[in-house]
């Protein structure tokens, strides 16, 4: 027969209650309360009180019991009862009770050491059963005393594949590593992540995680992304992922969002077109051609007289400006007597220029201009119907075929990933431009290499679809400085390593410092140009960010027409949709066996280069022609 327990529970009224001195725990915040009287509602009082019937101080406490252990719980059940409007006389709760201030001291200890916080996998199975049987998040959050965000995260959490859960539970990865696995856009690509962290020890921190699975996604602050607003991508049917843990929203459908940022902004320029001035162009880049107006005239504002009070006006709100003392009101008057003094342009000039559009960085539309051609100048005697270049005009005119300065950019990278890789491969090479840099016979700014410690930028801006060796982009890593630190010993067992591990790095690190010079396309002449080997085409970065004739032009070159899938010739598809497609063509095997493909024509298309990719001809001259 069980021995009866020393210290039963007793039933004591509220108001005999109060919060013993012994309680380590000092006064929580009142929102911690309010939400534990939340639970208790919910769940009713899941652990008895432990009190102390104090009677050296009969004073103070006579007739009540001091709650040694529960003083949280005690005040939010004396907070539950004001809600609910009962007379704390009245209502009663279990109370364990001790005469013994040894026992109470060991009872309050134990309150404070004693209790473990849920471990987050366990609370997360909590949280996924409760919704499960039907609560919702306010109903759960209220039974864990927790905020409505922590159990939207946790049940987040619920959703990973139990393997990740385990992997949680067993410390094998950490909670921000598993709210970091949330963003991945499929299971397949989550699995192969969470391997990886846990097998390596090598950029495995959450943000590390985050961007390797966002490497095809477009971040929320994206120039394009801002301009056309969140909203209206949603409305066409733009997928989105939120991570509830970072609040970092990406995109997930590129080609869509560039389809809608071309559009709204070949809408800006009819809509500016429509203002009265004669031609409206607009980029799709994020900076305007500097050199586009070049053999134009450009065209000045007529300046606007301003009434001498006015003048001095806008003298003070100016001085003002500069000291940073402009309130609301000056400021509104400010801008609106500067635009008056800048003045506006004729209507004769708007009628014979034109201009530019662009976003710029920040999503914000631009102009760039206005000019006149010279053909529009009113003051020539006859006009030719010649074009300005650049940009993409709003009215019915053959589409510009050039590329953006931002896919020059990273075409140009890309090609020189390539040299640099196979350079690197060549040790004397490498040594003779060493050499010829450190003769003395060059101008200081004409160097085949770059020599600093400094790598060269080769990683395009868009690198879906380029994959060069780890080995190359190894000094890029800003934590490779971590890695080790100079001393004595490192240097001697880097000389151990002997000479031909010496001459594989120093080959492979002055390859790194190769830039775009005169002597490329010889060193690629040299090396041998092998760009497929590290790049791949790509919708979203590559041929998304063509203009749609120069996609017509590369389907024409590399598929007969009559081979055109679904019968459905590819000129009249529209731009996203022809991308898909060159895409599928260049990265799906299935996609070339369903038109029918030779193995001639396979191995051209895995051949092709686009222009900007290959290196000129090279020139060397005779020594006659070097006498001469």
């Amino acid at each position: 027969m069980k021995e009866p327990p020393r210290n039963p529970s007793m039933m004591i009224p509220l108001s005999d209650l109060y919060v013993h001195a012994l309680n380590a725990r000092t006064e929580p915040p009142p929102e911690d309360i309010a939400a534990l009287a939340d639970s208790i509602a919910e769940l009713g009082l899941l652990q008895n009180l432990a009190g102390f019937a104090d009677t050296l101080n009969p004073e103070q406490t006579s007739g009540k019991v001091g709650i040694v252990a529960g003083g949280r719980r005690l005040r939010a059940i004396l907070l539950l009862a004001a809600r609910e409007g009962r007379d704390p006389a009245t209502t009663t709760v279990p109370v364990r009770v001790t005469l013994q201030k040894d026992e109470a001291r060991l009872w309050a200890s134990a309150e404070n050491t004693a209790r473990q916080a849920l471990h987050p996998a366990d609370e997360v199975r909590a949280y996924a059963r409760m919704e499960a049987a039907g609560a919702d998040i306010t109903k759960i959050a209220r039974a864990f005393a927790v905020r409505d965000q922590h159990v939207r995260q946790r049940l987040r959490l619920a959703q990973l594949p139990e393997r990740a859960l385990m992997a949680m539970r067993l410390g094998e990865i950490s909670l921000d590593q598993a709210a970091a696995l949330t963003s991945a856009r499929s299971d397949e690509a989550l699995m192969a992540e969470l391997n990886r962290i846990t097998t390596s020890n090598w950029s495995t921190s959450a943000a590390d995680i985050r961007n390797k699975l966002a490497a095809d996604s477009i971040r929320a602050d994206d120039r394009r992304a801002i301009y056309v607003g969140l909203q209206a991508y949603r409305d066409a049917g733009g997928q989105m992922l939120e991570d509830l843990f970072t609040d970092r929203v990406r995109l997930l459908d590129e080609p869509l969002l560039e389809s809608l940022f071309t559009t709204k902004l070949a809408e800006a320029a009819a809509g500016e077109q429509s203002t009265g001035w004669k031609w409206v162009q607009h980029w799709t880049s994020a900076h305007p051609d500097w050199n586009a107006g070049r053999d134009m005239q450009p065209i000045k504002r007529v300046p606007g007289e301003l009434p001498d009070g006015d003048i001095e006006d806008l003298d003070r709100l100016s001085d003002m400006a500069e000291q940073g003392d402009l309130s609301d009101d000056d400021q509104a008057r400010f801008e609106y007597l500067s635009a008056r003094a800048e003045g506006d342009y004729s209507d004769e000039d708007i009628a014979t220029s034109g201009l530019w559009l662009y976003v710029d960085h920040h999503g914000a539309l631009c102009t760039y201009g206005p000019y006149r051609r010279a053909q529009d100048d009113p003051n020539r005697e006859s006009a030719g119907d010649d074009e300005a270049e650049g940009g993409t005009a709003t009215s019915a005119k053959p589409e510009s075929r050039a590329l953006s300065a931002s896919l020059l950019e990273d075409l140009k990278r890309i090609r020189l990933a390539d040299l640099q890789l196979h350079a690197g491969e060549r040790a004397e090479l490498m040594l003779d431009l060493l050499a010829y840099k450190l003769s003395g016979e060059l101008m200081p700014y004409s160097s085949p290499i770059h020599f600093t410690a400094n790598p060269q930028t080769i990683e395009p801006e868009k690198s879906e679809g380029f994959a060069p060796p780890h080995h190359l982009l190894a000094l890029d890593n800003a934590q490779h400085a971590t890695i080790s630190r100079m001393s004595p010993d490192g240097f001697t067992a880097f000389r151990a390593l002997g000479k031909k591990h010496r001459n594989d790095v120093l080959a492979r690190g002055l390859a790194r410092l190769i830039g775009d010079n005169d002597l490329g396309p010889m060193l690629a002449d040299i090396t041998g140009s092998a760009v497929r080997e590290i790049w791949t085409p790509t919708a979203s970065a590559y041929f998304g960010r063509l203009p749609v004739s120069v996609m017509d032009e590369i389907w024409c070159t590399l598929v007969p027409d009559e081979r055109t899938p679904d019968h459905a010739t590819f000129r009249a598809q529209k731009k996203a949709e022809k991308a898909q497609m060159l895409h599928k063509l260049f990265n799906n095997a299935d996609f070339r066996e369903a038109i029918g493909f030779s193995r001639e024509q396979n191995t051209r298309i895995d051949q092709w280069l686009p222009a900007e990719l290959q290196w000129p001809a090279v020139e060397i001259a005779t020594p006659e022609e070097q006498a001469a």
